[in-house]
């Protein structure tokens, strides 16, 4: 019975080893269909670490839960009523950037420090509808290409240095049709880095290809506004 004592006790240790981020979305004007919560944090190991949950909202109550990277989870609930919040657990200590995307496009974010030993930190994250704005890229070069976006912070640099934001935390998209059109993103500065997509010719079961840095621009989405931004890649300057 001792050794089954000790055995339990070192699970509940273990269970509680970590800290929560939790939280509410606040929605202002239209409501979202879809929304995302997530994270990407930097702990002292230096070795980011992510997770997020998502969902469709509507007249019912419901929630979901990410438990891909156990003990870390992720959850998101709603309720008609209460609208609605989310909570990431068994977080180590770090600094991490925590955000909410809603209908895919519009992203609010904060940037948090995890203390050893904290135990929990409340974030609040909003999606309100007068704070979108519209943004078009136009590729000015022939060929296929991709885009990263991603959020910059206020002083124009990248929010977390040493994690890969853009892939974390933004968007990949490629370009059709000559230009990329993001509506209803947040105002704010976000980074923009061009990828052309390079064919290397045939390969056993089909055809190999690699994406080639072809620029980086900073852009800015301005509320109720429709900017637009043409990208001539380096190839073609």
């Amino acid at each position: 019975m001792r050794a089954i004592g000790v055995v339990v006790a070192l699970i509940a240790a273990t269970s509680a080893s970590g800290g929560v981020i939790s939280g509410r979305i606040a929605i202002t004007g239209t409501r979202p269909k879809n929304v995302k919560v997530g994270y990407l944090g930097l702990p002292s190991s230096g070795r980011a670490i992510t997770n997020m949950a998502g969902m469709t909202i509507g007249d019912f109550s419901g929630s979901v839960t990410c438990s891909t990277y156990k003990p870390r989870e992720a959850r998101l609930r709603w309720n008609p009523k209460l609208g609605l919040r989310f909570e990431h657990t068994e977080l180590p200590p770090g600094r991490y950037i925590v955000w909410t995307r809603c209908d895919e496009t519009y992203l609010d974010w904060r940037v948090v420090n995890l203390a050893p030993g904290q135990r929990s930190l409340s974030v609040e994250l909003r999606c309100a509808a007068a704070d979108q704005g519209d943004l078009v890229l136009v590729v000015g070069g022939k060929g296929e290409y991709n885009v990263r976006l991603s959020p910059l912070a206020p002083t124009g640099k990248t929010p977390m240095t040493g994690a890969d934001v853009a892939r974390d935390v933004g968007w990949d998209a490629d370009v059709k049709g000559g230009s990329l059109t993001m509506r209803g993103m947040k105002a704010g500065t976000y980074r923009v880095d061009l990828r052309s997509l390079v064919k290397l010719g045939s390969a056993a079961g089909g055809q190999s290809s690699i994406l080639k840095d072809a620029g980086t621009w900073s852009v800015q989405v301005v509320a109720s506004k429709h900017r637009e931004y043409k990208l001539t890649p380096a190839a073609s300057r």
